[in-house]
């Protein structure tokens, strides 16, 4: 208990106290007293109990008052309003799984926090926003998805991922290398940015019977980087980034952030993530994660065996097959479908028309399509799907750069004031991601790891994994897209 608060509870004993003495002890002294004043000596140790009973109601009133005035002092969302502070304090990571031996935190975030409990009975309201800023990312996640799949027959990426990523990254810089990352986004001002994104975090968050989808941000520093306060704070706060410290040129510090990588994306990338070429002299590291795990609405109870027809030739396989009536929709050189996912959310199928290939149905702005909620017509659909597992893992600097964010590479240019007084620069982007489908349901992970460094560039290997399965598909919330990939070949 503060001082204010036992200063006012000792006044009320005090009071308490004295008027008890006044009136009881008074009844007491004189034994001659008549029935009368014992009657009324009753009716007065009545209202001194209700008159305590209220002193006692607004002192708590008060008590209260200080406390939440109080709170709103060390409220851990409050940040600095000096940019140039720097956080001093650090402590062992234990982390939740695996060996974080090597990293110490600045901050860790709470990333328990989904659309549902923040914001309460507003949820279907703000819901509005989250539908509104998807259909404002289209064009974005359009074209990013166009760039990322060009020329690939099977492969799978993650738009919000990526999306994610590059909102730590333009929290982290300034000037000309943030603009370019907004206008590629599509928003005027970091903190429209800001809103945008934490809605889609928030909206992209559950772990109950009906699914899994979990995003995780984080930022590793070099121990030895100043870094400004602020930054921190709204990277903790805004974007639900953890921030790590330690040295790069620890095999330990590297392992604890692989383990990360890995616990977040609860093991369905680790060999992308083992595969991580970490350089000792590397500065910062920005990364986001996105894991999702959900069933079918509708289950899928038979099989069937048949052909599929890949691009390299024909493959017998099994199908998994079900029935039921939905919409089919028509779109210029594919035809589509969607299923439902446990979690409410719609998984898109799209095959290619007579003579056109999963390429030109990637450029048919299907972001946009979905969004634009044509009206299809209804059929009683049986659905034939085969198993199919595809996966992504390269280096993406180069198609970032053809998009639009170029400063931030190029060390001259390069503006991360925000974050640190150091000269840093991004040298290395790289996306991960892989999704499976059967008839119980769809599992699908992906990272994307954004390396600082500063003096010079390092040449980086790329890295091409095609497995052959062949047509379009995408996870969808609304209109943001979880997964999009194409499927060429069965094996």
């Amino acid at each position: 208990m503060d001082d204010k608060n036992k200063y006012l509870y000792d006044a009320t004993a005090h009071i308490t106290e004295t008027l008890i003495d006044n009136i009881i002890g008074g009844t007491q002294k004189d034994p001659a007293v008549s029935e009368r004043r014992r009657k009324d000596a009753f009716i007065n140790r009545r209202s001194l109990i209700a008159a305590v009973l209220a002193l006692t109601l607004v002192v708590t009133a008060l008590a209260v008052t200080f406390s939440i005035k109080k709170a709103a002092v060390t409220d851990p969302h409050t940040t600095s309003s000096d940019p140039h502070t720097t956080r001093p304090n650090v402590e062992p990571f234990n982390g939740t799984a695996g060996d974080y031996s090597g990293a110490l935190y600045m901050c860790l975030a709470d990333v328990s926090f989904t659309a549902s409990n923040v914001y309460g009975r507003e949820y279907r309201k703000v819901q509005k926003t989250y539908r509104q800023n998807a259909a404002e990312l289209g064009a974005f996640f359009d074209k990013l998805t166009q760039k990322l799949l060009e020329g690939r027959e099977s492969a799978v990426v993650s738009p919000v991922n990526i999306y994610m990523a590059l909102s730590m990254l333009a929290e982290c810089t300034s000037g000309t290398s943030r603009k370019q990352i907004l206008d590629i986004i599509g928003v005027s001002s970091i903190e429209e940015l800001r809103e945008q994104s934490k809605i889609i975090w928030l909206y992209n968050s559950r772990d109950d019977e009906f699914g899994k989808s979990l995003l995780g941000n984080s930022v590793w520093l070099s121990s030895d980087m100043p870094v400004k306060e602020n930054c921190v704070e709204i990277l903790k706060n805004d974007h639900y980034a953890s921030t790590f410290t330690g040295n790069f040129a620890s095999d330990e510090y590297k392992k604890a952030l692989k383990q990360w990588l890995s616990d977040q994306t609860c093991g369905l990338l680790d060999g992308f993530i083992n595969a991580l070429d970490i350089s000792d002299d590397t500065r910062a590291v920005l990364a986001s994660t996105l894991y999702y795990k959900v069933k079918w609405a509708i289950q899928y109870r038979e099989t069937e065996e048949g052909v599929f027809k890949g691009t390299d030739g024909r493959t017998d396989c099994v199908f998994n097959k079900k029935s039921f009536t939905s919409e089919i929709y028509y779109g210029d050189g594919f035809t589509a479908f969607h299923d439902t996912l446990s979690d409410g959310n719609s998984m898109w199928f799209f095959l290619p028309d007579y003579g056109k290939s999963t390429e030109d149905v990637i450029k048919s702005d299907l972001i946009s399509f979905i969004g634009s909620e044509k009206t299809g017509k209804t059929y009683d659909v049986t659905v034939r799907m085969p198993d199919f597992d595809v996966d992504f893992n390269e280096s993406i600097i180069d198609i970032l750069y053809a998009l639009g964010v170029t400063d931030c590479t190029i060390s001259s240019k390069a503006d991360f004031l925000e974050l640190t007084d150091d000269d840093i620069f991004v040298n290395q982007i790289i996306h991960a991601a892989r999704f499976k489908a059967d008839k119980e349901g769809v599992e699908g992970a992906a990272f994307t790891e954004i390396r600082l460094a500063n003096g010079y560039a390092e040449d980086h290997k790329d890295y091409d994994f095609t497995l052959d399965k062949p047509f379009v598909f995408m996870v969808v919330n609304n209109g943001v897209p979880l997964f999009t990939g194409t499927v060429s070949n069965i094996q």
